[in-house]
């Protein structure tokens, strides 16, 4: 479960033809990465595979990092104990460290059985009790990312160097492993065991190489600009049919996604992802391949429900920011609500890549689609019905068209935060702001960076956001981050709520999903949570986004999670790096190395470029004063 940071893909193509300066702008870059990283290996017979995105890592460690794109670095350097089909999400027990888990009768012990031999990239033995040590040492320090899959965990156990056993405080099917559920990566004892005592220090670690079981290991990182993995020669899947075809990983940092695009078509990189769907267009145009991958992902406004007023102190909670106090009133959240046309942001903003969302519990999750109920409140878009919404709670509209909130006497003016590295964000306000104006609400809209704006949440500091989710197949951890206990306690302790969104009822629910073992009983209760987030509105949920992908088609061996319509890299798991590959007689894998030219002869093409472009410009203004003149 992670943040969905759409950094990744930000400016708009604006033009069709790139300019020349860019183009050898582009090639100078090439050089100087090919200098500064060592992709450049390539030329000595490497494999190597670049993808490219604008997003900068959030943090390489597993204890801290919480972006998709860190995900993605995490599953190809460590494994979860169990991971994910491809086809489906399902268990693979095929490609996975554990091979089978024994489930006790009455649901509370749970038996996990290793593979033999593995060893961590070090060369170091890899057992059960490296397993056992990392479930219990992210238990009892509530590490964030791992914290609800936990939560019903006692104890984790390793008799022998190829069995854990893992004991639950409550019946449950979670641990079963008739699902993927431990979300979790595993960790060497030998490495982060110097940590047991000093949570803060193995936050604060950032040490290469990254040292895991997977088939790559993380060797290098610079900052706004690539990040490196070199393949594990101690990869226990080398001899279970996973060998990687590649030699090495890079994945570059651009500054935009018009210079992201420039690569990809030069050849500089192989592999891009984007959001702007006319930048995906123009590059099929151009013969890249492209797609829009199906992926458990949405979109929302998240809304401060109170940080600055509840009392229940639910996990430390103490009021703190200054969130606008009417939005604590359900009715003001649903009037909103009804004031948004998801419909015309997917069409508008997302060019029809994707659906409009109702639920944070996406349509294909384990627990199936939900759909609001003849009991539910009709929260679809209609601006007369949430204006006469408003009217009957007794929002009076300001000379100036602005409501005023009959408890605090204050207008409905709210502060509307977007996310500088995702053009969606941006694309969204004039829409959102447009909408609320109609109903009487004013949106003082401000971008800012991702980081900032996480910040700002957890300070309390703000009244509506744009942001995103990429939830696991199974519902529990997004349900996870609307209870109580997940609000930050106060503006330097991070938890996962960004709503704060507090509701004793809801919390007993998430409780009763977790301790059932009928598989269709929990749907029904997962259900109802979702009804009860439909009704309150913590999030406005705006849509279920697909992944905008364009990549050189002198790659094959992609692997589509789920299968085939999913995300061709995905962040759940290592198999499609590891079985991509160059076409056969193409010079794929060169994206990662330096073409070779020297820099004197890069001068001599800029400085013809130059003259040309300076030439065309010249004739440009004759051309323009002569008929100024005439």
């Amino acid at each position: 479960m992670f943040r969905l940071d759409k950094a990744r893909r930000r400016n708009r193509l604006t033009v069709t033809v790139l300019s020349a300066s860019m183009i050898v702008s582009a090639l100078f870059m090439n050089d100087a990465f090919a200098q500064d990283s060592p992709s450049a290996s390539g030329a000595s017979g490497k494999v190597v595979f670049t993808f490219a995105d604008i997003a900068e890592p959030s943090s390489l460690n597993p204890m801290v990092g919480y972006l998709g794109l860190d995900y993605t670095f995490w599953a190809l350097a460590y494994d979860l104990p169990i991971n994910f089909a491809t086809k489906d999400f399902s268990p693979d027990y095929e490609h996975s460290l554990v091979t089978s888990v024994d489930a006790s009768a009455d649901g509370m012990t749970f038996t996990y059985h290793f593979r033999s031999g593995v060893k961590w990239s070090d060369g170091e033995p890899f057992t059960a009790a490296d397993a056992a040590w990392t479930l219990n040492y992210y238990k009892e320090n509530n590490v964030p990312n791992y914290s609800a899959d936990l939560a019903l965990m006692d104890t984790a156990t390793a008799p022998d160097d190829t069995t854990m056993v893992l004991t639950s405080k409550a019946p449950t099917s979670f641990y079963s492993g008739e699902s993927v559920f431990l979300y979790e990566y595993l960790l060497p004892e030998h490495i982060w065991g110097k940590f047991q005592d000093d949570y803060k220090g193995a936050r604060q670690e950032t040490g290469f190489p990254s040292v895991g079981t997977g088939p790559f290991i993380i060797t290098k990182y610079v900052k706004n600009q690539f990040v490196q993995l070199d393949r594990n020669p101690n990869y226990w899947g080398l001899d279970n049919g996973m060998t990687p075809h590649v030699d090495q990983i890079i994945y570059r940092i651009y500054g935009n996604q018009d210079a992201e695009a420039a690569a990809l078509q030069s050849g500089e990189i192989d592999f891009g992802w984007f959001t702007s769907a006319n930048i995906l267009n123009t590059l099929e145009s151009r013969g890249l391949e492209t797609r829009g991958a199906d992926v458990p992902a949405f979109d929302e406004i998240g809304i401060n429900t109170g940080s600055a007023y509840q009392t229940d102190p639910a996990g430390g909670f103490k009021p703190h920011g200054d969130g606008h106090p009417a939005l604590q009133d359900v009715v003001l959240r649903q009037a909103m609500r009804r004031a948004v046309d998801n419909q015309t942001l997917v069409d508008k903003v997302l060019l029809g890549y994707g659906t409009p969302g109702i639920s944070p519990v996406q349509p294909d999750a384990t627990t199936g689609a939900w759909e609001p109920g003849p009991d539910d409140p009709d929260l679809s878009f209609n601006l007369d019905a949430a204006n006469q919404m408003l009217d009957d709670a007794g929002y009076t509209m300001g000379p100036d068209g602005v409501r005023i909130d009959p408890k605090s006497g204050r207008p409905l003016e709210f502060r509307f935060f977007s996310r500088a590295s995702d053009q969606n964000s941006i694309d969204i306000v004039p829409y959102v702001s447009g909408w609320m104006e109609q109903i009487g609400i004013k949106l003082n809209a401000e971008t800012l960076n991702s980081n900032k704006l996480g910040n700002v949440i957890l300070a309390g500091d703000y009244d509506l956001f744009e942001w995103g989710w990429y939830p696991n197949p199974d519902p529990n951890y997004i349900l996870n981050i609307f209870t109580c206990a997940q609000r930050p306690p106060d503006s330097n302790t991070y938890r996962n709520s960004d709503s704060y969104y507090c509701n004793p009822d809801y919390d007993k629910l998430y409780e009763k999903q977790g301790a059932v073992t009928d598989v269709a009983e929990r749907v029904d209760v997962v259900h109802q949570m979702q009804a009860i987030l439909y009704r309150d509105q913590p999030y406005i949920v705006l849509w279920n986004v697909a992944t905008l992908e364009a990549y050189s088609s002198d790659w094959t061996g992609f692997k589509p999670q789920p299968d085939p319509s999913g995300d061709v890299l995905a962040a759940y798991g290592p198999l499609s790096f590891i079985s991509l590959r160059p076409v056969s007689g193409t010079t794929a894998g060169g994206g990662g190395a330096s073409s070779g030219i020297p820099v004197g002869v890069w001068i001599g093409i800029l400085a013809a470029v130059i003259v040309i472009v300076g030439g065309l410009l010249m004739m440009r203004r004759r051309r323009e004063s002569d008929e100024d003149e005439a």
